[in-house]
């Protein structure tokens, strides 16, 4: 049996109208459901992301009992900014050993509703700041970034204009996104206006805190469907290096190329016939140092790749068309979920004005902690 994805849906991100974050998944779970031309009654898997915004200890049960779904698999991923692509490698891996023919996969939070004060504080007490050697020395994740911009400023010669360059870059292509959180035209000049954050980050260069998420359905190729093409996983891999930065081997480099390399290899693809990339970027810094570990840039050159227009419509790879987390939104636990969702979006060939021409295949990268661990997922188009 061979995995396939037939459905996928994702919301505006912004702030919700939802009552709950459990009423935006059952409202996500539907939409990717009537996108595959399925019912609640033919899953037979569901994979969920445990979101901060929600009280229950096991997410994917509670969602099954609201969903009135007896799914013989239910299990909640606990992988970070990783987990959509782990999801979605689970998903497939379960259909092709046969022991599911239909596995939805949803991820969606909502802490700009519940307060994003109170998801950064959360994030810097049971996130990825140590509770001996950091925490105890007022370390945010924000912080952390800070200390890798530095250190690769100054390992690379640049100054704090090469961050802009990513949020740039995203704001502008977030800009064809109807979905998208931030959508207003950004410049050199109203980046450098933007408030410092923590030196030498600036407001535009953190993920803005987003309500939002996906979902993705997987089913078995021979199942009938939509008369389209199907998209279908071909590679898959990952990376883990430290869960906190003061063991990381590196503050200017990270392993997101590790684990490109793997999901690449098992895929029988190079990075250079990759058509579109969507590229984790929580922070403007961690875009500069996944496009180079990806192989998508140089060491030190991914700002001057993205200034000069590289990664856009008509450049040598296509990254991010729909604004990463930097405008897309940033929705906390479901983070990089639209990641995943754009890369279906663009092999269906359904993404409108921001569509990619001829693509056919895509490379997901999702991230967890403070360059911490890595998963890739490289998708192609099924005719």
């Amino acid at each position: 049996m061979t995995a396939v994805i037939r459905g996928a849906a994702e919301l505006p991100q912004g702030r919700s109208g939802f009552a709950s974050t459990m009423a935006m998944h059952e409202a996500l779970v539907d939409a990717a459901l009537a996108d595959a031309g399925l019912a609640r009654d033919q899953v037979d898997g569901l994979l969920t992301v445990g979101p901060r915004s929600d009280p229950y200890l096991v997410h994917a049960e509670a969602l099954a009992e609201r969903l009135h779904l007896p799914t013989e698999i239910c299990h909640s991923i606990e992988a970070g900014g990783t987990a959509p692509v782990v999801m979605a490698a689970t998903a497939a891996a379960l259909i092709d050993a046969g022991t599911a023919d239909v596995v939805v996969i949803v991820a969606a939070d909502m802490p700009l509703t519940g307060g994003s004060d109170d998801y950064l504080h959360t994030l810097t007490h049971v996130g990825p700041i140590h509770p001996e050697f950091e925490s105890s020395y007022g370390v945010t994740p924000r912080s952390l970034y800070a200390l890798m911009a530095r250190a690769y400023l100054d390992h690379h010669k640049l100054d704090a204009e090469a961050l802009g360059q990513a949020a740039i870059h995203d704001r502008a292509m977030a800009g064809r996104h109807p979905n998208a959180q931030f959508r207003k035209p950004m410049d050199l000049d109203t980046y450098l206006e933007s408030p410092l954050v923590c030196d030498p980050l600036r407001r535009f260069d953190c993920g803005p805190v987003a309500d939002g998420g996906g979902a993705v359905v997987f089913v078995r190729s021979d199942l009938p469907g939509p008369d389209r093409g199907d998209v279908a996983l071909v590679g898959a891999g990952g990376a883990t290096s430290h869960a906190h930065l003061s063991a990381a081997w590196s503050l200017v480099a990270g392993d997101a190329g590790v684990a490109g390399n793997r999901a690449l290899t098992r895929a029988g693809l190079t990075v250079e016939e990759i058509d579109v990339a969507l590229v984790y970027d929580c922070f403007s810094i961690a875009m500069l140092m996944n496009l180079e570990s990806l192989g998508l840039a140089l060491g030190g050159r991914a700002a001057a790749e993205l200034a000069a227009g590289a990664f856009r419509h008509g450049g040598r790879t296509v990254v991010n068309p729909h604004g990463g987390l930097l405008s897309h939104g940033y929705p906390a636990r479901a983070a990089g979920m639209g990641n995943l969702v754009e890369a279906v979006v663009q092999l269906r060939g359904e993404a409108g004005e921001r569509q990619v021409g001829d693509c056919a295949t895509a490379l997901v990268h999702g991230m967890s902690g403070a360059q911490s661990g890595h998963a890739v997922g490289v998708l192609r188009r099924v005719s």
